[in-house]
């Protein structure tokens, strides 16, 4: 038996670049960003990773026979295509297939210590479970970023999805307090330790970035901008997809700016001239709880005021930055807005240095080594929960 290569780490998921998330609808913007910070986490912690990447598009034939396009790519990690038949009952096995043998032609070449899978996608667990089989010595770890709501079938089908994995790691905190498993950590996201230069608007300008999609809270945002009162204020809209109320509204609302989908460089100068973030959820969508806004994160380096509901999704680290909007309510989103606006040059200089708090426990480097520590530990008493990471 082949020894594991303990510094080589298979990645399960497409990392692409500003081409292909424009071009594949099934593909956002925040879980590539996500994954491609952790990604370069690990490999600053010398880790060697080999991504395996099947690209998500919309069923044939709105989307395409058999995605498969290397442009669309991230080129910074080494990324194998995993082409699929893209075809409604055809379309999970057929990835499942081809994500198997070209797992199984990368371990004859060099095996990897884990294989780690971006979310419990049947697919990914249909492969990992046949190379769990026929190499035990490999460690498979799930990498939980979003989840259906588990207590509507008391965890069972995360547990069967799972069976047989040496781990999961969880970046919602619900999900890792209530997760009926022994080995879990918690991570929740990074940042590149890169601070940008801010500006501070003659106008107040509110910025939200993400889908324009009902579970991400933006008829929340809608609602709120209707019924607030100051005029001498812009709010600015990034994301994918489209929010017809919110084009509507655009017509008469001179105040509403929508820039759609934008490159990184474009969405950082929006950012740096912000004056607040807006970071609504839908509090009753059934997925809530088990999940992480990544964009919190992402947000969080231009320390700024971050206006968002109370989420089970995140931790206690979060209490001090964030501006709650207590019961998701159109007067609370008006009146934490409002408290943005008159907020004196002291009160932001000392949410500042709380964000810098923040950031110091979240840099990727720091997050990535606490995931090789919790791959790398072998469990000395299978009844002890292992929460590397964890918040005390």
């Amino acid at each position: 038996m082949t020894k594991n290569n303990n510094s080589l780490i298979f990645w399960c998921g497409a990392i692409l670049n500003h081409k292909g998330l424009k071009r594949y609808n099934g593909e956002t913007p925040a879980a590539s960003q996500w994954s491609r910070g952790l990604l370069n986490g690990l490999i600053q912690s010398k880790v060697d990773v080999k991504v395996f990447a099947p690209i998500w598009d919309s069923y044939f034939p709105k989307g395409t026979l058999v995605p498969n396009n290397s442009s669309c790519l991230e080129s910074n990690f080494d990324q194998t295509e995993i082409p699929y038949i893209n075809l409604p009952y055809l379309r999970t096995e057929s990835v499942a297939l081809s994500l198997y043998y070209k797992l199984e032609n990368s371990i004859k070449e060099k095996k990897p210590y884990a294989i780690l899978n971006y979310n419990t996608y049947p697919h990914y667990c249909k492969a990992l479970k046949k190379i769990k089989l026929k190499y035990p010595e490999i460690k498979w770890i799930n990498i939980i970023l979003d989840l259906d709501d588990p207590l509507k079938d008391n965890w069972s089908k995360f547990l069967k999805d799972t069976e047989g994995s040496d781990g999961s790691v969880f970046l919602s905190w619900w999900g890792f307090e209530h997760a009926p498993i022994r080995n879990k950590l918690h991570l929740d996201g990074g940042w590149d330790g890169l601070l940008p230069e801010n500006i501070t608007p003659i106008t107040p300008i509110f910025l939200y970035a993400g889908k324009f999609a009902k579970y991400g809270g933006i008829q929340d945002i809608i609602k709120s901008i209707q019924s607030y009162p100051r005029q001498n204020v812009i709010f600015e809209f990034y994301g994918k997809g489209r929010c017809r109320e919110l084009e509507e509204l655009a017509k008469y609302d001179n105040r509403i700016q929508i820039k759609g989908f934008v490159s990184d460089e474009e969405l950082d100068e929006g950012c740096k001239r912000a004056t607040a973030f807006l970071s609504p959820r839908e509090t009753e969508f059934q997925g809530t709880r088990m999940i992480f806004p990544s964009k919190i994160l992402f947000y969080a380096k231009y320390q700024k005021p971050i206006i968002s509901p109370t989420l089970p999704g995140l931790s206690s680290d979060y209490d001090s930055v964030l501006i709650r909007v207590a019961n998701n309510s159109v007067q609370q989103w008006i009146d934490s807005m409002e408290s943005v606006v008159e907020l004196t040059f002291s009160q932001r200089n000392q949410l500042k240095s709380k964000f810098q708090d923040l950031l110091t426990k979240k840099h990727w480097n720091a997050q990535a080594k606490n995931l090789k520590k919790f791959i790398l530990q072998e469990p000395q008493n299978q009844q002890e929960t292992y929460t590397y990471g964890k918040i005390n």
